[in-house]
């Protein structure tokens, strides 16, 4: 019998700590060369909140590590799908920088965080597996790529992929760009079932690591002198660039392997970035699919704004804000189709096509 992998359940975190943009007014801003930007702080944040619609992020408290977060949200996840944790198969969590420790400036990836999860969950399962994924961005959804295929090989039954991004810990107050960043961690538990109704129709994944592979990347601050060299910047041009060029390539890819419509697709979830950028993507996306870019009116539901971009863990949020009413009049439908898709540091960018 044909199998399928199913969205069981999801959950969901939104940290505590709220941080608008009046709160980088006393920053000091420099370029990639290390001179001081010459316009005011409040003119640089409001042309920031006007190229991305960010207006506020969530961070998580610094006095708090990694593993909270996405043990609360991997519980919300497991209980909303109605099993025991010692039911699950595997474990995979994604994420760019492994437990932020509080009041050392460093992260640790020894224990790796799945291991430190199932931990936390009081797993008892050996024949469970935990590992960790580092993907950049799309790497949720890479997660959710890979439990399909261990399915669809017989060897997982259920599989919690999580999303989680403490950025706040990485972030150049010298930086522009550190404005866009912020923290959040979504689970899923996905299933394999044998009833060939719905669920993940196809997926499309492409890697670059060309001269791509620096434009995002971790170093010294913007500021001479600043001490630690770990700091998050992006070369936001070509960032810009390669997304809205590739993201809609992937998608396509997506598409066309389901034998799927765009006009059939009823709620597009991708990762929030960048308002500008989300609106070039539909565009080009709409011209590659030969549809007018009305297309997508209603139906690419956005958290940036008041949610910042969270990496990662943007799309398991979002899906789950969305199946539980919590995202305006934004709703899933059974027998729903929907595209996800994302892009990130590698560069990297993949994309899935499901039935609700």
């Amino acid at each position: 019998m044909t199998t399928t992998t199913v969205i069981r359940g999801t959950g969901s975190v939104i940290p505590d700590l709220l941080v608008p943009n009046s709160s980088f007014l006393a920053n000091e801003f420099y370029d990639k060369e290390g001179n001081r930007l010459d316009r005011s702080s409040e003119e640089i944040i409001a042309k920031l909140e006007e190229i991305t619609g960010i207006r506020e992020r969530r961070y998580v408290p610094f006095d708090q590590d990694s593993i909270g977060l996405m043990t609360e949200a991997s519980r919300l996840a497991v209980e909303d799908a109605g099993i025991s944790v010692d039911d699950l198969s595997g474990i995979i969590v994604a994420h760019n920088a492994g437990n932020m420790v509080p009041g050392t400036g460093a992260f640790h990836t020894v224990p790796n965080l799945a291991a430190a999860l199932k931990h936390e969950l009081h797993d008892t399962n050996h024949n469970c597996f935990a590992y960790d994924l580092l993907f950049g961005c799309p790497g949720w959804l890479q997660g959710i790529i890979q439990a399909h295929q261990a399915m669809a090989a017989g060897d997982a039954e259920h599989v919690l992929v999580v999303g989680l991004e403490i950025a706040s810990r990485m972030l150049d107050p010298h930086d522009v760009d550190s404005m866009i960043l912020a923290d959040g961690c979504g689970a899923c538990v996905v299933s394999r079932s044998e009833i060939n109704d719905g669920g993940l129709i196809s997926h499309a994944t492409y890697s670059h690591g060309q001269d791509d592979n620096r434009i995002i990347y971790l170093g010294p601050s913007n500021k001479r002198g600043v001490e630690g060299d770990c700091y998050f910047h992006m070369n936001g041009r070509e960032v810009y660039k390669y997304a809205t060029r590739w993201v809609p390539l992937v998608i396509k890819d997506a598409l066309d392997k389901a034998r799927t419509s765009i006009t059939d697709v009823g709620i597009f979830l991708f990762h929030q970035a960048n308002a500008k950028m989300l609106c070039s993507i539909t565009k080009n996306l709409a011209e590659l699919c030969g549809v007018a870019q009305e297309q997508f009116d209603g139906k690419v539901p956005t958290t940036i704004e008041f949610l910042g971009n969270t990496s990662v863990a943007t799309i398991p949020t979002m899906l789950d804000l969305i199946r539980k009413g919590r995202l305006g009049a934004y709703r899933i439908e059974r027998g729903m189709k929907a595209v996800m898709a994302s892009v990130g540091a590698g560069m990297h960018c993949n994309a899935i096509v499901y039935e609700f």
